[in-house]
């Protein structure tokens, strides 16, 4: 069952978006509320697995450069196994089991194009139950998952507004 995410969680939560690092104290003083609701918003919203606080590496930025969706088509019967152990791999950085003409989809970082294709021909492309790899190197990206909002979840700036208004008229 989804949990309903108020202006006030969503102020809170596009702060940490911006910065995972800012303090309670600080959010609280930015939205004119107190610090222990802060606080205890964050610890709801945790709780309930709505967000998750973790330090995340940027791949570029640690010698992988090069970034690409590959696609398999799997034999019947060994789609799990298959994506169990391709899940093991450091260089996968998402995997998910597909509809469609596919049934595995996952994101590869590599060091080079060179070591991208080693790693799809020489890695994906002999395990038992792997007929067909697809691949796409994506040269740039615009959004990740650390950037999802949601439907209905925007951030803007009537939802601002709403949360100032509401703190201001509380104290």
């Amino acid at each position: 069952m989804a949990r309903p995410v108020d202006a006030l969680d969503r102020a809170i939560i596009k702060r940490l978006q911006e910065d995972g690092r800012m303090s309670s104290a600080e959010i609280a003083r930015q939205l004119g509320v107190a610090e222990r609701t802060v606080r205890a918003r964050i610890d709801r919203l945790v709780g309930d697995r709505v967000i998750r606080l973790v330090a995340s590496i940027v791949p570029s930025t640690v010698g992988y450069a090069v970034t690409a969706d590959v696609f398999l088509e799997v034999e019947a019967g060994r789609i799990q196994s298959v994506a169990t152990l391709i899940a093991e791999k450091p260089e996968v950085g998402y995997i998910g089991l597909t509809t469609g003409d596919r049934d595995i989809s996952l994101q590869i970082h590599a060091e080079s194009v060179e070591k991208l294709y080693d790693f799809v021909t020489n890695e994906l492309g002999t395990i038992p139950g792997v007929v067909r790899t697809n691949t796409f190197i994506i040269p740039k990206i615009l959004k990740t998952h650390f950037d999802f909002v949601g439907p209905g979840m925007r951030i803007d700036e009537e939802l601002e507004r709403e949360t100032d208004t509401a703190s201001h008229s509380v104290g």
